[in-house]
């Protein structure tokens, strides 16, 4: 406020005043005020109130004062130039409108209280060097352009430019340098476009970053899917390949997949062996189908550890079973020989992320949420412990040997897992393929918002 000291007389103002500046070649000063309005009651002698005359009423309203007075003034400023081309006298403007006024006002009087958008009596100019008004608003009232001097230029220059919201100024005097060949706009109608597009002149680089960041996340994800895909694809093809090739058949132990275990998984395995129902073991609880009427019903997993002939064990899942056929007491089994058909599994093994959000199984309090062949391994009971809790085998074939001796199936009440699940999944490598499409058409989406509005932006005038 210091260097502009000079310029407050021009305004005329008590309030506070806030600089708008763009650099111009060839500048005026604007000025614009957002309380520029007077009104007045009553009487002003002071005395006592007496009833008013009856007298003609004024129809007069202010938007006809401002047309009257923008044609005095195009008027003055005609005569002006017609005066200095044939060096005529000059013709005191403030003068010349005060005296229009008073004249435009005689006729009609004026209604107490009666608000005025424009001064009516502005008082003359003290400084002998003021400033001649260049052109008056018409549409936003107390908006005036004034010439402006070389040292107004350098006093405004030197200052930054402010952005403040109408509420910050209410009751202020706005002050910039434009350009003429600018169309000049109400500092109060471009602080509404500037919120209505959610950005202010200083703060379109930090919109290009925040754009440019989000953009670079949104393609990320969309790698990230494309990456999913490929090992989606590879890894239905190595299911595919390996449950097409030959039965394992294991008797004893140890097995073959004891060194490596990685190079077994999905493949057919046969094995023969008897149930030890005394370490039976529940999954769940989680939802499954019954096999006779198809319907969806709640249950768990039973996994049971199957006895070798050389007393080794390896671990069934042996599918899912209702809550009403929970309890063995529903379903009575007998220990007999046994041959299951079924698909070497790790497990149900945890991602990174679920490895830490997800619920823990408690072997402990014999208690499973999720098949993991190293935690059911705990309460199998196996002698060949490091074995058992390496796979486990997922039945979907079970015939009791005395079944095959009789030429009979009997019906069993596990809802078993066949071949062909195992490739299926419910995002395949075609949904993986339109999740990265849709992760790039909203980045592409996302950079084009970003470039327009930072174009629009950068193409304001202040």
């Amino acid at each position: 406020m210091g260097p502009c000291r000079k310029l407050l007389p021009l305004v005329r103002s008590t309030a506070s005043t806030t600089l708008w500046i763009t650099l111009p070649s060839q500048r005026i000063l604007f000025c614009y005020r957002s309380r520029f309005c007077t009104a007045s009651f009553g009487s002003g002698d002071g005395g006592a109130a007496q009833k008013p005359k009856r007298e003609p009423v004024n129809t007069t309203t202010p938007l006809d004062e401002q047309r009257e007075l923008r044609r005095v003034e195009q008027r003055i400023q005609e005569h002006r130039r017609a005066s200095s081309d044939g060096g005529d006298r000059e013709i005191d403007v403030d003068r010349a409108v005060e005296l229009t006024t008073l004249d435009t006002d005689s006729p009609v009087p004026k209604a107490a209280g009666a608000l005025r958008l424009v001064e009516p009596d502005p008082s003359p100019p003290t400084d002998a060097s003021a400033k001649d008004v260049v052109v008056r608003s018409r549409t936003t009232t107390g908006q005036v352009l004034w010439p402006a001097t070389k040292e107004d230029i350098e006093i405004l220059s030197n200052t930054s430019l402010m952005y403040p919201s109408p509420m910050e100024v209410e009751g202020s005097v706005i002050i910039r340098l434009v350009r003429l060949s600018d169309p000049v706009t109400s500092p109060v109608g471009r602080t509404v476009r500037n919120r209505q597009f959610g950005i202010r002149g200083n703060e379109k680089w930090q919109l290009l970053m925040m754009g440019a960041v989000c953009t670079l996340f949104v393609y990320g994800l969309g790698v990230w899917q494309l990456y999913r895909m490929e090992w989606k694809k590879n890894l239905i093809e190595m299911r595919r390949t390996r449950l097409a090739e030959s039965r394992l058949v294991v008797n004893t132990s140890p097995f073959p997949w004891k060194d490596n275990v990685q190079d077994y998984i999905y493949r057919v395995v046969d094995v023969m062996g008897v149930f030890d129902h005394r370490r039976e073991m529940r999954v769940g609880p989680r939802p499954g189908f019954d096999e006779e009427t198809g319907d969806s019903q709640a249950g768990y997993n039973i996994v049971t550890p199957l006895r070798l002939e050389d007393g080794s064990s390896i671990l069934i899942n042996r599918g899912h079973v209702g809550l009403d056929k929970l309890d063995q007491a529903q379903r009575p089994e007998v220990p007999a020989w046994v041959r299951i058909r079924g698909v070497l599994e790790e497990g149900e093994i945890a991602n990174l992320v679920a490895e830490h959000a997800r619920l823990k199984n408690r072997p402990d309090r014999n208690s499973f949420v999720y098949i993991v062949a190293e935690d059911l391994a705990e309460n199998a009971g196996a002698r060949n412990h490091q074995e058992c809790a390496l796979a486990l085998v997922t039945a979907f074939d079970c015939l009791y040997e005395d079944d095959f001796i009789a030429g009979v199936k009997r019906p069993l009440p596990f809802s078993m897992r066949h071949k062909d699940d195992y490739l299926l999944f419910w995002a395949d490598e075609h949904t993986h393929f339109n999740y990265a499409m849709q992760w790039f058409g909203l980045g592409s989406l996302l950079m084009t918002m970003t470039l327009y509005k930072f174009i629009e932006v950068s193409r304001w005038r202040y």
